[in-house]
Order: C-alpha cells, then sequence, then structure tokens
C-alpha cells in the first residue's frame, strides 16, 4: 500500500511540474532559514552543566537600591561568600572570582625565552575554586593547585603558547613588569574547551597573591566594592529560595554599619550557573558575553513565520489546483477508495514534499552557516548539524511541516463528491477562496511588517552612528600602557610619540574614549545627607586630554599639572546635583566614603560625552589629573598609517623592550557600541527578504492558476473588445485589495513592537508615518510586478486558441 501511495505521489509531483517546484522551493528556503536558527538557538544551551552538581551551583548576585533606581550586578563585596559558608548550614562550598577586565589584560612573560603577550580572560580565584568547578586536568591536579601564594593555573591553549609540547607543570611565568611583577609557578594545566560556560578562564592566578589578591583578602565591608564574583554550592535537597529568605537578616547581622554609611539599600539573590548565560540580561558585570533567552524566542518566531509562509503557499495552491484533480478522485472513490484513504494520499504527498525539502536543506544550511556565524557572531561549526538533537528536530520540522501544509488540503480535496465530477461539473463547490484570501493577508501582514521593522531598526542605528559621541573619533589612537612601571614612563612616552611626523596630539588616560568607566563612587553637596548621595564615575587624564578627543569645554578652565583635589564634571553631574551651569565653576562636591570625607573643586564643566553602550544612558563623570595613566591616546594628522605605527613602534620598544606595543582605533571601538543594532537589523533584512521570496513565489504560482483557470473568459472579452490594460486589471485587482487589507493590520501591530523595541534606547527617533506607507507600498510593487507579468502574459495570449479548447 505505501509503495502504491508513494508511486501515485510521484506522479502527481511530476504532472504538476510548476507548483512542485514553487512548493519545494518555498518549503527548502524556509527550512534552510529554520534549520540555520535551530542550530544557533541550540548552541545557546546547555551552558554550565558540564560541571558536577551544577543544578547545586550558584552566582550571587546583587541589587542595589538607590533614589528609588534599582542597578542588578554579577559582583558582590568580598567577604559575603564566605560568610554564607559559616553562617548558613546549607551552603557546603564557597569561591570568589575577580575578572582583571577586557580592557586590563594581564601581561604574561615567560623568563627563559623572553616572549611576553597581553593575555585577556586572567581571573583570580580563591583555592575552593576546583571544589566547585571540576575542570578536568591535562597537567597537575585540581587538588591544592591554587593554594600555594604566587601560584597559576593555565589553559591548555596558554600552555601551548608560551611552553609548546614541554609542558608547563612546575615552570615560572611573569606577571607585570619594573616594581610590581609577579613570579608565578604554574601548578595545573586544564582543558579550557571542557564544555560551554560563562566561565572562559584564560589563567586563574590564586587569590593567595599580592596586589589584588591581598586587597580582596582584605575587605571586610559588606556594602560597598560589589565586584567579586561570589559562588556557592549547596547540600543536596537545599532550597535556595529558602535561603535567600535570610539574606535580609544577613546583611544586617554583619554590614548594618556600613549600609549606614553609604546611604543606599543592597539586596542578593541567588542564580543558578546553568540560568546566567541565557537570564542574565540585565545584570551588569558579567564575567563574558551573555544570550537573551527573548532573543532567541524572537528568532524562533521569525523562523516559524517563515515556515508558515511557505506551508500557506502549498494550502494555496493546493486547494486552487483542486479542479485539476477532480477527475482523479472522482474515479478513485468509484472503484472503492473511501475518504481515509485519500487523505492518508494526499497527506503523503505534502509529507513526501516536505522531507525533502528537509534533506536538502543540510547542505544548503551547510553553505550559509558562515554567513549564520558572521551575523550572529557565533562559531558554529559543519558538524552542529549532524547533533542528534538537530537532527530529530529537523525530521519533527519535516513532519509538522508536511502536515500542516497538507492537512488542510487532504480533507477538502477528499471531500469531492464523486457524482458531480462524473458529470463534467467542475464547479465543486470548494467555497470562494475565503480561506485563501485570508492566508495571503497573512503573509503579506508579515513581509509588510518585517520590511516597517527593517526600516525602523536601520533609521535607530543610523541615528545611533550620528549621535554626538561627545569626542571626536577620527584619527584617533588608543595605546594600552598595560604596567605601573610604563604607566610611570607616561612624561617619557608622551615627548618620544610627540617628536614624530603624523602626530598631531598626544594625551594619558585611564581609559580609551568609548571604554566603560567603572570606578564610581558616591558624592554630595557641601552638608548633604546620605539619602541625597549620587554615584559619580571618576576618570583620571592628563591635562591636555579634552584637546586631543576634542571635547568640548563649556566654562571655566581645564585641569594642570599641579591640580590635586581640582575636578571637571560633565554636564549630567550638573543636572544630577541641580547646580546651575552659571554658577558650576568654584562648587564643590563631597566624597563621603566610610568615616572619610574629601571635598573637591569644579574648576570646570565639559559637554556630556558616551562611556557606556547606546542603551545606557550618559550618567555623572567627573575627570581628575592623572599622572600615571593606564592609555596614551593619539590623535594623528597623516593618512599613512603604515609609516606612521612604525614608528610608534619603534619608539616605544626603545622606552619599554619588554611589553609589548598594543594599540586601537577608536572609530572600530564606537562601532562596537552598535554592534548589536546593527546585527539585529542585518538579520531583518535577512527575514524580510526570505518572508517576500517565498510570499511572491506563492502569488505566482496563485496567479499563474488564475490566469489558466479564466483563460476562456479572457478570450472572450477580448473578442469583445477588451484590451491589455482591462484583462491586467481583471487578475490583479483581488490581489491589490488583500494587500491594502494587510498593510492595515500590519501597520498598527508594527507600531506597537517597534515603540516596545524603541524604549530600550535613550536617544532614539520618533517613528514616522510614511514609514508603513513605503512598507506598504513596496508590498504593493512587488505584488504588482509578480502578479502583472503573469497577468500581461495572458493578456497578450491568442484568444482563439485559448477558446478552442476547455
Amino acid at each position: 500500500m505505501f509503495r502504491n501511495y508513494l508511486k501515485i505521489a510521484l506522479r502527481s509531483l511530476q504532472k504538476n511540474k510548476l507548483q512542485t517546484i514553487i512548493n519545494l522551493l518555498g518549503l527548502t528556503v524556509g527550512t534552510v532559514c529554520c534549520l540555520s536558527i535551530l542550530v544557533y538557538v541550540f548552541a545557546q544551551f546547555g551552558y554550565d552543566q558540564q560541571f558536577s552538581d551544577s543544578s547545586s551551583i550558584y552566582r550571587i548576585n546583587t541589587s542595589i537600591k538607590e533614589h528609588n533606581e534599582g542597578k542588578l550586578s554579577a559582583g558582590t563585596s568580598p567577604p559575603i561568600a564566605f560568610a554564607m559558608k559559616e553562617d548558613f548550614p546549607e551552603v557546603v562550598e564557597a569561591t570568589r572570582v575577580v575578572y582583571f577586565g577586557a580592557g586590563n589584560a594581564g601581561l604574561l612573560r615567560n623568563p627563559e625565552s623572553g616572549e611576553s603577550f597581553y593575555e585577556n580572560r586572567g581571573y583570580l580565584a580563591d583555592s575552593t575554586f576546583f571544589k566547585i568547578f571540576d575542570y578536568p586536568f591535562v597537567e597537575g591536579t585540581s587538588k591544592a593547585s591554587l593554594t600555594a601564594p604566587n601560584t597559576v593555573v593555565l589553559s591548555e591553549s596558554l600552555s601551548r603558547k608560551f611552553f609548546g609540547d614541554e609542558g608547563a607543570l612546575n615552570k615560572t611565568l611573569i606577571l607585570g613588569s619594573g616594581d610590581e611583577e609577579q613570579r608565578l609557578v604554574v601548578t595545573g594545566v586544564f582543558k579550557e574547551d571542557f564544555g560551554k560556560s560563562h566561565l572562559r578562564p584564560n589563567y586563574i592566578l590564586t587569590m593567595n597573591s599580592g596586589g589584588l589578591g591581598q586587597h580582596v583578602r582584605n575587605v571586610q565591608n559588606f556594602a560597598t566594592e560589589n565586584f567579586a564574583m561570589s559562588y556557592v554550592k549547596l547540600k543536596p535537597g537545599a532550597s535556595p529560595e529558602n535561603l535567600e529568605r535570610k539574606f535580609s537578616e544577613f546583611l544586617q547581622r554583619h554590614g548594618a554599619k556600613d549600609f549606614a554609611m553609604v546611604g543606599f539599600h543592597k539586596s542578593l539573590n541567588l542564580q543558578n550557573i546553568t540560568d546566567i548565560h541565557l537570564y542574565s540580561k540585565d545584570i551588569s558585570n558579567q564575567l563574558s558575553p551573555v544570550s537573551d533567552i527573548n532573543f532567541l524566542y524572537v528568532l524562533l518566531l521569525l523562523a516559524l513565520f517563515i515556515q508558515l509562509v511557505a506551508c500557506i503557499n502549498f494550502i494555496n495552491l493546493s486547494t486552487a489546483r483542486a479542479g485539476k484533480r477532480a477527475r482523479e478522485i472522482g474515479v478513485r472513490k468509484v472503484i472503492g477508495a473511501d475518504k481515509s484513504s485519500l487523505i492518508k494520499q494526499f497527506l503523503g504527498e505534502s509529507l513526501l514534499l516536505s522531507l525533502f525539502a528537509s534533506l536538502i536543506s543540510i547542505p544548503f544550511t551547510s553553505m550559509v552557516l558562515p554567513f549564520v556565524n558572521t551575523i550572529t557572531e557565533g562559531n558554529i561549526s559543519f558538524t552542529a548539524l549532524f547533533d542528534w538533537k538537530i537532527l530529530i528536530a529537523l525530521l519533527l520540522l519535516g513532519i509538522l511541516t508536511g502536515l500542516i501544509a497538507g492537512i488542510y488540503p487532504a480533507f477538502i480535496l477528499s471531500g469531492i463528491k464523486p457524482i458531480k465530477v462524473l458529470k463534467s461539473s467542475v464547479n465543486l463547490n470548494l467555497g470562494n477562496g475565503d480561506l485563501r484570501k485570508a492566508l495571503v493577508v497573512f503573509q503579506f501582514v508579515i513581509s509588510i511588517g518585517l520590511i516597517s521593522s527593517v526600516i525602523i531598526i536601520t533609521q535607530q542605528v543610523k541615528y545611533s552612528q550620528k549621535l554626538d559621541m561627545g569626542f571626536s573619533k577620527e584619527n584617533l589612537i588608543a595605546m594600552r600602557l598595560g604596567t605601573e612601571t610604563v604607566s610611570r614612563r607616561f612624561k617619557a612616552i608622551k615627548e618620544s610619540f610627540e617628536s614624530i611626523s603624523g602626530i598631531g596630539n598626544v594625551a594619558g588616560s585611564n581609559y580609551y574614549p568609548t571604554e566603560f568607566i567603572m570606578g564610581d563612587m558616591g558624592m554630595t553637596l557641601p552638608g548633604g545627607s546620605l539619602k541625597d548621595r549620587t554615584l559619580v564615575h571618576y576618570h583620571g587624564v592628563s591635562p591636555n586630554y579634552l584637546e586631543t578627543v576634542k571635547t568640548k569645554l563649556l566654562v571655566g578652565r581645564g585641569l594642570n599639572t599641579n591640580d590635586g583635589n581640582q575636578i571637571l564634571v560633565n554636564q549630567t553631574t550638573l543636572d544630577a546635583f541641580g547646580i546651575p551651569l552659571d554658577k558650576a565653576v568654584g562648587s564643590r562636591l563631597v566624597d563621603t566614603n566610610g568615616d572619610d570625607s574629601d571635598s573637591y573643586e569644579i574648576i570646570g564643566v565639559t559637554e556630556d560625552y558616551r562611556f557606556g553602550t547606546l542603551k545606557d544612558a550618559i550618567e555623572p563623570l567627573l575627570l581628575y589629573n592623572e599622572t600615571q595613566p593606564g592609555w596614551i591616546i593619539l590623535r594623528t594628522d597623516t593618512e599613512d598609517f603604515e609609516t606612521l605605527l612604525a614608528d610608534l613602534k619603534r619608539s616605544w620598544e626603545s622606552i619599554n623592550p619588554n611589553t609589548p606595543f598594543i594599540y586601537n582605533f577608536v572609530d572600530k571601538e564606537v562601532e562596537k557600541l552598535y554592534a548589536e543594532e546593527k546585527k539585529l537589523a542585518t538579520i531583518s533584512v535577512v527575514f524580510t527578504a526570505l518572508a517576500i521570496l517565498i510570499s511572491c513565489l506563492g502569488l505566482f504560482g496563485l496567479v499563474s492558476f488564475v490566469a489558466e483557470q479564466k483563460k476562456k473568459e479572457i478570450g472572450i472579452r477580448k473578442v469583445l473588445g477588451a484590451n491589455v490594460r482591462n484583462i491586467v486589471q481583471l487578475l490583479t485587482k483581488d490581489f491589490i485589495g488583500l494587500v491594502l487589507i494587510a498593510f492595515l493590520i500590519a501597520s498598527p501591530l508594527a507600531y506597537f513592537l517597534m515603540s516596545n523595541w524603541l524604549e530600550d534606547f535613550p536617544n532614539r527617533i520618533s517613528i514616522e508615518w510614511w514609514v508603513f506607507v513605503i512598507a506598504g507600498t513596496v508590498a504593493l510593487l512587488l505584488t504588482l510586478l509578480t502578479v502583472g507579468s503573469q497577468a500581461i502574459k495572458a493578456a497578450v495570449s491568442n484568444p482563439i486558441k485559448n477558446m478552442r479548447t476547455e
């Protein structure tokens, strides 16, 4: 029986070649789209599940509420984790991780070879780290690997980079340079490809070290310095919800005095490590980039819409061409075929087509994977397509698509009455096509909505690109000094660089332009109370910094080399404290930190400039005189960057022979600020193009059928004097009406959804009415091109030939 169904299905598909090609092409495009998204989405799941007892490991997050505004951070005060272990029997182990920061790569040097590299993803961690996170070791063991002072554990790739195949165990590396350098003994090498994780250490330095490690161990304040990532492991069966209820009393017991001094409210919550990658969108200070479950849902929804558009084509073409198979159905019913067998036959045809589309989608998806990786910034390999979960999902997608596409046509076609067909009645009374019209409208609602969204997203990206950054990004180079020893040589480096042809200005700063300024302190006006405390970011710069980056000074003067408690503030700082611009110079701000209070004199006010993402509002900022900055900022006045960089490198190496020459072009860093929006715009363009392509394919098939169905009517009209325009109007008017209905539905929907999306941006465009007019016009023009081409073909055909036979 199955073999017979298969033969009939293949014959039917071969007989209706145009319909088969349109359906197969639409289903293949839709399935490739779905498969690409499924591979990407599946890659975002499964983070941190490779660790033993991952369901019992939690990160402690901090919520700080000040002036009725709350901020959620992944960091906590250093003493909290181990205090929890002491106070709560539910906590069986605790550990802390301190990340040096993406902009603070550590300078590591092999004393034997003399090779040195700046290495990112360096962590400070307690000796208990590997008791919670059981990384497999290829050299040494995790037990006590971080116990001894000045020890370090390397990733396998970093071990090969410094020591090749010789092995790194018990070898020495030097962190930093000059007076602050630390000699580290390698006590282990771990496999970093152990599995997907929010932890991505390149090397882990023991907390039992000097410098920052000693500072972390010495901090006893439970309110401030929330920079340590703290993790706890709960005993089996312990309830994290019950434990969280004890946190408020825990903080008051240990830090009542600390909170009274800082004047803000703080709370803690637990987040399972397996949830960190997908459910941390609004949590700052992450160790690594995270995904967003809502973004994945949007991608899956878009993929579903694309596949539905392809299914709609199948449904419309199958029901529209029901008359072509009427006699076949009538004969088969007369010779004994019942309705169920016919339903199986027609569902078999749709399943055959959808499963074949699923099969051929695999090689096509492998071809587009590089593009998918580019727009999603992913690293999906070809082998991911053959993961058993993906293959099962693809099989289910093929079956589900076949059922959705074929179930309605199967019931419609199997319900044809044989007596009517065999009496040569071609009017099958299958309805007036309302369902087909509704499905076409649905297709164009999706298309018009996507076109509108693309225009709005593109507008927002362009608007963001043109935003006044508060500095000039062109011809600006940021060069990292890297260590305290090199920072102390800032003056000598600056003078050397200023003598190089092509250099305009040279300045120093602790952060390069666009880098997020992490340091902040609570400040008040003189005599103000702690409840009026406002957090102000602080940034050390050299006196000529404003001239170098071209940030405007609104009032007052710039910094001098002998300035101590004199500061510059941005306009937002004045707004936060209610200080008028004309009274700013000479005003004072007080830093309240514990029992110590420092008063700072405002000597000038700068325009606001951005040091966060485009979704972050500009925050209060002060600039102070820094004599040993972390970065050198160069303003160039040449286009010959190859020669300029070579000269800079020679100058650098003459002063810092053991420190790598590292630089960034600031304009490239600015582009990263709106990279997420550009990625979304690209994805939207791709989905819109696919939706339009599939919709037009369906229209092409439908109008071809309508033209064939009405060829006798067209012939009669032409004989009676109708011209080409009349015939084209006859065939296109219904489709134009459907596009207009879709426009009326899609426009308010798109406006609502995109308004919600734009709310994330403090600086955003206004949605204009013409956006939807353009989207509707594009959809209408594409409809006219698709339908009109077939209509003109039918209009210019020979009426005598059309009228000769049925």
